[in-house]
């Protein structure tokens, strides 16, 4: 099941490219059979993102190639003015894919003296506007100012509300993998939808966090999860790193994999993402090249696709030879930063608790500042200035984290309060704090029951 085609010659010099190719494979899997699939891309990489996905979900798929125009962009003498970004449109199954553009209405063009300059219009007039077209006018230059937050992709949220509108029901789920400001993210909760974001920019997760703060419905809650060690950033020391947690002997006369373990050979994958498939046929085919190696293989990895573990196991069963084994290092426990320590108190008075931040230091921050634990107090004056922000939960059961009320400094400059009072809403109930510093990296700590 795990024999794939390999497109080395297609994507293969192109790390975006191969980025995307082996990202969308999931995506395909994890869509629903009503569900769709929206890309958006510059006019620079469309026209192959175009073809990976006719290869993937297939060409029969594809439903628009929709264009957002914009107001903004780049104004020039030397060519055409860019005013405009490609979004790719496709279904898993376009015979019984879910789409209601009744949902969405559209102002009319107008003309001189207000009259629509779309002739079938002016005959059967809908005062909401007409249905939506795969031209997307959407968003002005100050529109958009009072959406801004500062990050260089953001999309305005009248173009993602009218996707979501059009292809999803209050019971649909809707993922972005790439969520960057967090745009998705809202627009889905103050439609109702479930939603999922990820990525892979630690930056951008706490954007979308202090962002959706704004917006969520306190009555569901928002739960984050890490996933992956965004501090995991150089292959070769995470390498290192993981051949010496698990105790790997190395073998620098192979060049293909990386050294020995129990008996076995041992493969070390690209710990920056999870295990492919891909990654799989790769060492399959180095060991068509090895006729006479009879020992099985033992894949690193952090993370991987769905369903790659249960069809090794099912290839496992029928191979007498060349098993494989995969350990994945989040599930080992093998982790590569120190976790930052906070100093919170709580007092009590029957239902209302105040909450005292009285220390906090990082030592990711102090390494990344290249700072010793000894000098930290004569190099910065408040320990406040490593926090982001503070996120309080009044009923906090230790599985999933509520947000109730938070600390959210308007400036970049300013610092969080420090001193909290709370009620909770029942005597029995327990109060968290949860504290995003600069970097990203949370901790949470609870009130003693």
């Amino acid at each position: 099941m795990l024999e794939q085609t390999q497109y080395t010659d297609i994507w293969a010099n192109d790390n975006y490219l191969q980025f995307m190719y082996e990202r969308l494979i999931l995506m395909r899997e994890l869509l629903s059979d009503v569900g769709s699939i929206y890309l958006h891309c510059d006019p620079t990489k469309s026209h192959a993102l175009k073809i990976i996905m006719d290869e993937i979900f297939g060409e029969e798929q594809f439903r628009n190639e929709i264009v957002w125009w914009y107001s903004w962009g780049m104004h020039t003498a030397a060519t055409w003015n860019k005013k405009h970004d490609i979004i790719l449109y496709y279904a898993k199954n376009a015979a019984q894919v879910f789409f209601d553009g009744n949902r969405v209405r559209v102002p009319y063009r107008s003309g001189p003296g207000g009259m629509s300059t779309d002739p079938k219009w002016n005959k059967s007039y809908n005062p909401e506007g007409k249905l939506p077209e795969d031209v997307f006018d959407v968003a002005t230059i100050n529109a958009m100012s009072k959406e801004r937050v500062d990050y260089p992709t953001q999309k305005p949220e009248a173009l993602i509300e009218r996707i979501i509108k059009a292809s999803s029901n209050e019971d649909s789920i809707v993922l972005d993998c790439f969520v960057g400001s967090g745009t998705t993210a809202v627009v889905a909760e103050k439609l109702g939808r479930r939603w999922i974001a990820a990525d892979l920019n630690k930056g951008a997760i706490h954007m979308t966090m202090k962002r959706i703060q704004t917006h969520f419905n306190a009555t569901r809650g928002v739960a984050h999860y890490r996933v992956n060690n965004y501090d995991f950033s150089k292959a070769h020391d995470l390498g290192q790193i993981v051949i010496a947690k698990y105790g790997v002997e190395t073998d620098r006369k192979d060049l293909v994999f990386d050294g020995h373990l129990d008996g076995t050979l041992v493969k070390i994958a690209d710990l920056t993402r999870p295990l492919t498939r891909l990654d799989i046929q790769h060492i399959k085919d180095e060991l068509r090249e090895r006729p006479d190696e009879e020992r099985s293989v033992t894949v690193l990895c952090n993370g991987s696709e769905m369903g790659i573990q249960a069809e090794l196991d099912e290839e496992n069963r029928r191979r007498p030879i060349n098993k494989f084994i995969v350990r994945d290092i989040q599930h080992d426990g093998v982790t590569t930063f120190v976790p930052a320590e906070a100093e919170v108190t709580f007092t009590r008075e029957a239902q209302r608790v105040k909450i005292t931040v009285a220390d906090y230091i990082s030592p990711t921050i102090l390494a990344r500042l290249d700072i010793d634990r000894t000098a930290f107090d004569e190099q910065i004056d408040d320990f406040r200035a490593q926090i982001d922000c503070v996120l309080i939960d009044t009923d906090y059961t230790g599985e999933h984290f509520t947000i109730v009320a938070s600390d959210v400094p308007a400036q970049k400059s300013d610092f969080i309060r420090g001193e909290y009072e709370v009620t909770l809403p029942r005597p029995d109930a327990r109060v968290a704090v949860k504290i995003v510093d600069m970097l990203g990296e949370e901790t949470v700590v609870s009130e003693a029951h």
